[in-house]
């Protein structure tokens, strides 16, 4: 599972990265449906970064962690 989340965390950094592009991309004067396609994106973007983020928690937990013990 190393490989793994190693690889998810790369994958976030990158789709980090890339939306700070996006956000960088609406500092500049853009018409409405640039805006609008410009959020989808960083929304979208948002959403795989949730995604890496809970595999990757979910790789860290221990096989047999009880929480009431």
């Amino acid at each position: 599972m190393t490989q793994d989340k190693l690889e998810y965390q790369l994958k976030k950094a990158f789709l980090e990265q890339e939306s700070e592009k996006f956000i960088d991309y609406l500092c500049e004067p853009r018409t409405k449906p640039e805006v609008y396609a410009a959020i989808e994106k960083i929304a979208l973007l948002h959403l795989e970064i949730k995604n890496c983020e809970d595999i990757i928690y979910t790789a860290n937990i221990p096989k047999f962690d009880d929480p009431l013990n």
